[in-house]
């Protein structure tokens, strides 16, 4: 008996031992994978795995063997089950939503470098390029920019007042190197032809771009003209959905673009309706200046001239005061706005939506933008 109670509580020490030795390595973070229950796929560089997370799909990685297009697999040493449960129900979605965006391939006859987020498809088949400071591999360039029109569609939003805005259809853009493929996919996607870019509007939402140096000198041009693009995409597929720059209302349709794209770097120099060699421009893109130079000499055409145009009627300064007015009315309240934009897309005179909204007619409106122009915009 003396010998089996020694060797009964050699096993309770042993176990209590065992144990405790568990818990302390249990409580020890994980080297590996940090204590996140999940490490980068081994497959694709590290850096770039993190990437996957900002995106739904990503076909550069959809495919890979290891981790099915999630970027990251479960860490063994950790198991932890609701990370394991998590990364398999991704790798499920990603295998189910391949075939989905397979027609977009199907159309250009090859796999395209593309990712889907919330609310856009983007196809980048752009080739390296230098975007904030870095010099970024294509996959890396996908990403930056499906992260940027993330940014845009939240701070349209974020200024239009929109709250739980779910598109009918998810806005499709695509940047090309090559000019044939931006040629065959302006057709294709597009419905019409243009060497440079072309928007599809309303409720198939869709723009076609050549990104390279023959049009664009390098990212922040490149950037500054998607964003544009992408808010007529937006501004067209709001309800009700309608084209506002074939409405006589080419200034709150080009105005607002610019005023997101003014938001990149604070340049404007997207010209949707310019397709010359000679480039349009207005004080060099600093908006804000011309605008305050003309305001100051009293040169400037009339409000009531410019509130009356289609898009294809504004001049490179027509275009700089829609930005200012879509400026001003924006520091009134971007709900307001909101609601004179959807009363121009039914057709109400912008004098009467005005008068209805603002409370005042268009010629006190001007006076009041003026005052506003003279007092908050620059003078160098």
């Amino acid at each position: 008996m003396r010998y089996g109670s020694k060797l009964l509580a050699a096993v309770v020490l042993a176990i209590a031992f065992s144990a405790r030795a568990a818990a302390q390595d249990a409580a020890k973070p994980c080297v590996p994978c940090k204590s996140t229950g999940r490490i980068a796929c081994p497959k694709h560089p590290a850096a770039q795995c993190a990437l996957e997370d900002e995106v739904l799909y990503c076909s550069v990685v959809a495919d890979c063997p290891v981790c099915g297009g999630v970027g990251f697999v479960a860490c063994d040493r950790c198991n932890v089950a609701a990370v394991r449960e998590k990364i398999e129900n991704r790798r499920k979605w990603i295998h189910a939503r391949g075939p989905v965006l397979k027609p977009i391939d199907d159309k250009m006859g090859r796999p395209l470098r593309k990712a889907e987020t919330a609310h856009f498809v983007f196809t980048w088949e752009m080739d390296k390029l230098k975007i904030d400071g870095q010099l970024a591999d294509p996959h890396e360039g996908l990403h930056a920019y499906a992260a940027r029109m993330e940014k845009t569609f939240g701070d349209y939003c974020s200024a239009l007042a929109i709250e739980g805005w779910k598109l009918e259809e998810k806005c499709w853009v695509f940047v090309w190197y090559l000019p044939k493929d931006q040629e065959e996919a302006s057709a294709k996607f597009c419905d019409g032809t243009s060497p440079r870019g072309i928007t599809f509007l309303g409720l198939n939402p869709r723009y076609s771009v050549c990104g390279n140096k023959k049009y664009f000198r390098g990212d922040d041009e490149l950037h500054r003209n998607v964003v544009h693009q992408v808010s007529h995409l937006l501004l067209s597929h709001q309800e009700p959905m309608a084209w506002l720059g074939e409405r006589k209302s080419g200034w709150a349709d080009e105005g607002l673009a610019h005023w997101f794209e003014e938001k990149v770097s604070g340049l404007c120099d997207t010209y949707c309706h310019h397709e010359s060699p000679e480039k349009l421009d207005f004080e060099g893109g600093k908006y804000r200046l011309g605008v305050r130079k003309v305001v100051a000499k009293d040169t400037a055409p009339s409000m009531v001239d410019v509130t009356q145009r289609n898009a294809d009627g504004l001049d490179a300064e027509m275009n700089a005061l829609s930005f200012s007015y879509v400026d001003y009315l924006l520091s009134l309240g971007g709900e307001k706005f909101n609601v004179l934009l959807k009363k121009l897309k039914d057709r109400v005179p912008v004098r009467d939506a005005v008068q209805e909204i603002y409370g005042v007619n268009l010629m006190e409106l001007e006076a009041r933008w003026k005052a506003w122009v003279l007092e908050t915009y620059p003078t160098r």
